[in-house]
C-alpha cells in the first residue's frame, strides 16, 4: 500500500521562498496525517494503521546517489523502520526553490500492517541554508534522528544537518577523512563510520597482542601497514589514528617514500620515544571494491627483548589474516575475518553506541596525519 504525493516551492523572492518552504511542509505534514488517520482497507475490514517509529533517518547525498540511497532505506526499513528523509542539492532548480516528493508503505508482520514513511527533499542552492529547519519540523519527534552523509553529500548539507541530529553517519572508505573531521568538530552528536564496523576484526586481533603484555604497546618503535592501491581514501589514515589516539602518539612528519609506491612518517610516543611509519602498497582493490587493510606489522619489545607482530592477509585466502609473534614470544594462528553486507553493517553503525568516543578521537588523529 502506498501513498504519493509531490510539491515544489517557486523561488520568487526570499519571503516567497520562505513562504513556499512552510506551504511544503505543511502539504507533506497533512496529506501523511491523512494517510496514518486513514483506516487500512485491503482487509476484509478496515483496521487502524501501525505506524513504525523507532527512529529518523536522514540520507544526505549528490543526485546521482538517489536511487542507491532509496534502495538502501529500504532495505534498512525492514529492521528500522520509521520516517526516511532522502536530502540532495540540486543546482538546475531555482536557487530559492524546494521540492518534496512523500510517499507511505504498510507491509504485513503476521494479521497486523505495519507502515512507515519517506520524504524526499531537493533543494535550491539557496534554499539549502533553511534545510536544518525543514528537517527539525518533518521530523518524528520523541525518537533519534540519525543523519548519513553519503560520499557525494553536499558540504552545505552537511554542515547544516551534523549539529541537529543525534548521531552523524559516515563511510570512511569512501569520504577523505580531513572532510570528516571538519564536520565532526561542528557538532557534539556521536559519530559512527561504516569504515570502522567493516576493520573492526583487523582492530581486535592487533589489540589482542597486547592482552596480557600492555607493556609491549608503550614499547612499539616502528608500524608497517599495507593497504590495497587505489585513488579512494587511504584506510591507513582511519587505523593510525585508532592507534594514535589509543596510545597517545603525536605524528610529527608524513612522506612519499623514497621508492616510490608507499608513505613514510614518524611519530612520537606518550614516553616521548620515536616511532617509524611505514604504509605499503599492496595490488590495487577491485574497481568496485573499497580500499583495505592487507596486514599490519609492529616491532616492539618485551622486557628488553625484540618482539615482532604480525597481522597480514592471505595472498591466497584474503578474507583469512595470520597472526603471529617472533622474538621474545612466538605464536601463529590463522583467523577468518569474516563478512557481512551493506545493510547488516548500517545497522550496526546505528546500534553500537560503545565506540562512539573513541572513533571521534581516532578520526580526529587521523585527520591529523593526513594533513601533514
Amino acid at each position: 500500500m502506498r501513498g504519493r504525493r509531490r510539491g515544489e516551492g517557486p523561488g520568487a523572492g526570499v519571503e516567497a521562498a520562505v513562504s513556499a518552504v512552510a506551504e511544503i511542509i505543511k502539504r507533506v505534514e497533512s496529506e501523511l496525517a491523512e494517510f496514518w488517520s486513514a483506516p487500512d482497507e485491503s482487509r476484509a475490514e478496515p483496521a487502524p494503521k501501525t505506524r513504525a517509529s523507532t527512529l529518523n533517518f536522514v540520507a544526505v547525498g549528490s543526485r546521482a546517489e538517489v536511487e542507491r540511497l532509496k534502495e538502501q532505506a529500504e532495505d534498512l526499513a525492514e529492521t528500522h523502520a520509521g520516517r526516511t528523509l532522502l536530502i540532495t542539492l540540486d543546482d538546475r532548480l531555482d536557487p530559492l526553490s524546494v521540492q518534496a516528493d512523500w510517499s507511505a508503505t504498510c507491509r504485513r508482520a503476521g494479521e497486523v500492517p505495519i507502515c512507515y514513511d519517506r520524504v524526499e527533499l531537493t533543494f535550491g542552492v539557496a534554499a539549502a541554508e533553511r534545510v536544518a529547519s525543514v528537517v527539525s519540523a518533518l521530523t518524528i519527534s520523541d525518537v533519534t534522528v540519525i543523519v548519513e552523509l553519503a560520499p557525494g553529500a553536499p558540504n552545505v548539507l552537511g554542515d547544516a544537518l551534523a549539529p541537529i541530529c543525534d548521531r552523524l553517519v559516515f563511510d570512511s572508505a569512501e569520504t577523505c577523512i580531513e572532510r570528516i573531521a571538519e564536520v565532526a568538530r561542528g557538532t557534539r552528536a556521536p559519530l559512527a563510520d561504516r569504515a570502522f564496523v567493516r576493520t573492526f576484526s583487523f582492530r581486535e586481533l592487533v589489540a589482542r597482542f597486547f592482552d596480557d603484555m600492555p607493556e609491549a604497546c608503550r614499547a612499539i618503535r616502528r608500524v608497517e601497514i599495507a593497504r590495497s592501491a587505489g585513488a579512494k581514501p587511504d584506510p591507513a589514515a582511519l587505523f593510525l589514528g585508532w592507534m594514535g589516539s589509543r596510545l597517545g602518539w603525536t605524528f610529527e612528519s608524513r612522506g612519499p617514500a623514497p621508492s616510490g609506491g608507499g608513505v613514510i612518517g614518524r611519530a612520537r610516543g606518550a614516553d616521548g620515544a620515536p616511532i617509524e611509519i611505514a604504509l605499503v602498497d599492496g595490488p590495487p582493490a577491485d574497481a568496485q571494491a573499497w580500499r583495505r587493510l592487507d596486514g599490519v606489522r609492529l616491532w616492539t619489545s618485551l622486557r628488553g627483548e625484540p618482539l615482532t607482530l604480525g597481522c597480514v592477509r592471505l595472498d591466497k585466502a584474503p578474507g583469512t589474516v595470520r597472526w603471529t609473534m617472533e622474538g621474545a614470544r612466538s605464536a601463529e594462528h590463522l583467523h577468518p575475518l569474516g563478512y557481512r553486507d551493506e545493510t547488516w553493517v548500517l545497522a550496526k553503525t546505528i546500534d553500537s553506541l560503545e565506540g562512539d568516543r573513541l572513533l571521534r578521537e581516532a578520526v580526529l588523529a587521523a585527520a591529523k596525519w593526513s594533513a601533514l
